[in-house]
């Protein structure tokens, strides 16, 4: 669903891995190929800041150590080609393309994991910060895990504190 995102959290100790799940147009306004300089520049901004956890979390978690064992993004350009040029390439076997995660007419997902390793216990809450980075989310759903709690938030721009009770 278009404006919907996912958010998986898991605290254990120090430790926090965050997964972030969304549809391309949520992130770009669109779901295909750049199709002009300012869309494939507007691309690279958007992996740049996926890459950096800020525009989530803010600096909320800024004494812990951050990698990101996952980071998925939509391969347009190897799925997708000229209109002509795929309406021919659907003449072929349907079958032939099922082993492929995004398929021709499905949703491009970006799917990024972050690890937090920090040096005190983290927050119990967090203000999620993406709202303000990317207009195109309108509601995240959250599955969270802290310690033997675990839990379901929905988190909208009006509520975007992230609770663990």
């Amino acid at each position: 669903m278009h404006g919907l995102t996912e958010l998986n959290v898991v605290i254990v100790n120090q430790n926090v891995q965050v997964e972030f799940i969304s549809p391309a147009i949520n992130l770009l306004g669109f779901e295909r190929a750049s199709s002009s300089p300012e869309e494939s520049q507007l691309f690279n901004e958007v992996i740049e800041d996926l890459r950096a956890a800020e525009w989530l979390l803010g600096d909320q978690l800024e004494d812990c150590q951050m990698s990101t064992p996952v980071f998925e993004a939509p391969e347009f350009g190897s799925h997708e080609m000229s209109e002509g040029h795929e309406e021919h390439e659907h003449e072929h076997d349907e079958h032939e393309h099922e082993d492929h995660e995004h398929e021709t007419g499905d949703h491009a997902d970006f799917r990024v994991q972050y690890l937090f390793d920090c040096r005190s216990a983290p927050p119990s809450n967090f203000t999620v910060t993406a709202f303000d980075r990317f207009v195109g989310i309108e509601e995240i759903s959250v599955r969270w895990i802290v310690g033997r709690q675990q839990g379901v938030s929905n988190l909208t721009p009006s509520n975007a504190t992230l609770s663990f009770d």
